[in-house]
C-alpha cells in the first residue's frame, strides 16, 4: 500500500516537471508595457505609451489570448482610455508577396493583461 503511494507520487511528480519544462522550451520571452487603450479596429489593438527614448509612441496588436478577451471586451468601448499593464510576445511571420518575393513582419500577441485605472 505505502509502495503504491510512492509510486503514485511519483508519477505526479515527473507529469508536472514535464509539463514545466514543455511551457519553458516552447515559451516565448516577453514584453511589458505601460500603455493606454485606444480602441480595436476590427484588426488591431491600439495602446499609446512612452518608448525608450521617452517619446509618445503607439503599438498595434494583431491578436490576443483568450484568456485576456475573456477577462477584458477590448472590442467594446469600454476600456478606451484605461491604463495596462501590458504583457506581450512578437513573433515574425513571413509571407510571400506578388513578386514572389518573402516579406517578414512582426505580429505582437497580448498574452496578459492587467488594468491599472
Amino acid at each position: 500500500m505505502k509502495n503504491s503511494k510512492n509510486v503514485v507520487f511519483a508519477l505526479l511528480a515527473l507529469f508536472c516537471c514535464t509539463l514545466t519544462a514543455k511551457t519553458q522550451v516552447s515559451g516565448e520571452e516577453t514584453e511589458t508595457i505601460i500603455g493606454v487603450f485606444e480602441g480595436f479596429d476590427g484588426e488591431h489593438f491600439t495602446f499609446n505609451y512612452t518608448n525608450e527614448e521617452n517619446e509618445e509612441d503607439v503599438v498595434l496588436f494583431s491578436k490576443a489570448n483568450s484568456e485576456v478577451l475573456e477577462k477584458f471586451n477590448l472590442s467594446s468601448e469600454k476600456f478606451i482610455g484605461k491604463t495596462f499593464n501590458i504583457t506581450f510576445i512578437t513573433e515574425t511571420e513571413t509571407e510571400v508577396d506578388e513578386d514572389g518575393d518573402e516579406q517578414e513582419y512582426d505580429v505582437r500577441t497580448i498574452v496578459d493583461l492587467e488594468l491599472l485605472d
